[in-house]
């Protein structure tokens, strides 16, 4: 194979169509309804996208398997399989899906910041995306598996505070044509992410991919989901409910085993059995 085809064939294999748009929509709910290529629609699909697809990390901590973005493969498991997956796969497939729509969209590199710049520059790690409307942008994020990400998109043009679902947030300047987005909660702001607006290779995602993989992800098992009232979320062993603020955990110990709930609390359809009781 020449250079020339390996990229051809890398850069199509990460750009492909989704296979089925109908059924992509019917996986997040809302395959009735119309959606404008808008904010509001982008809106729609995104908060649609957290409360149905978890974020997930299965493949790397029960199967040990190596996981690629291929929009075909990714199509497979998320739709197909009913599965969720993590920033790469989950971002990726929800641009795929944007693209299809009309969107006028591009993936984004991120560094998640954390509160971490007063001691280190946190390497990029994150995948997002850019959804521009009338020159104006817009961060949309279904893929960081934690309810601090924004719901629905963010103007990272608006320098003023942004509420979204009852979450503030405001966008900084950084040197260099960074931004920074914080969130400001009730303990005070958190500096959630860094990136530069402009879009990134798709294949440079490719390395990162990987180096996520062998890293924190093997720590123990993660599944989290967005509910219209609060959060879900599987954490090692122990399965974390929020509702209207309301915090309940439970072990996840016989009867109540890791299969079972990934199956009833997040529909998921898992083809080989998870390892019971291991965090």
């Amino acid at each position: 194979m020449t250079r020339a085809d390996f990229f051809r064939e890398m850069y199509e294999k990460y750009t492909a169509k989704i296979p089925d748009r109908k059924a992509f929509l019917k996986r997040i709910g809302i395959e009735n309804e119309e959606i404008s290529v808008t904010r509001e629609g982008l809106d729609k699909l995104q908060f649609a996208f957290l409360c149905s697809v978890p974020f997930e990390n299965l493949d790397i901590y029960d199967y040990g398997v190596q996981f690629d973005f291929g929009i075909e493969e990714l199509y497979e498991k998320i739709v197909v399989q009913r599965r969720g997956g993590y920033c790469f796969e989950l971002n990726a497939l929800f641009t795929a899906l944007l693209e299809e729509l009309g969107f006028d969209v591009y993936s984004v590199g991120v560094r998640i910041a954390l509160n971490k710049f007063d001691n280190h520059y946190p390497p990029i790690s994150h995948r997002a995306a850019i959804v521009t409307f009338d020159g104006i942008r817009y961060f949309t994020d279904v893929g960081f598996g934690m309810s601090l990400s924004p719901a629905t998109s963010l103007c990272i043009d608006d320098h003023s505070m942004q509420t979204i679902r009852g979450e503030t947030f405001s966008v900084e300047d950084l040197p260099h044509n960074n931004k920074l987005i914080i969130l400001h909660g009730k303990e005070g702001p958190t500096e959630l992410f860094a990136f530069s607006p402009d879009p990134f290779n798709i294949l440079d995602f490719m390395t990162y991919n990987t180096t996520i993989q062998a890293t924190g992800f093997r720590e123990k098992r993660i599944v989290n989901l967005r509910k219209p009232d609060g959060t879900i979320s599987v954490d090692g062993t122990i399965l974390r409910e929020t509702t209207n603020g309301l915090k309940v955990e439970t072990p996840l110990v016989m009867p109540l085993s890791v299969n079972t709930v990934l199956k009833d609390r997040f529909g998921m359809i898992l083809k080989t059995p998870l390892k019971e009781n291991e965090g």
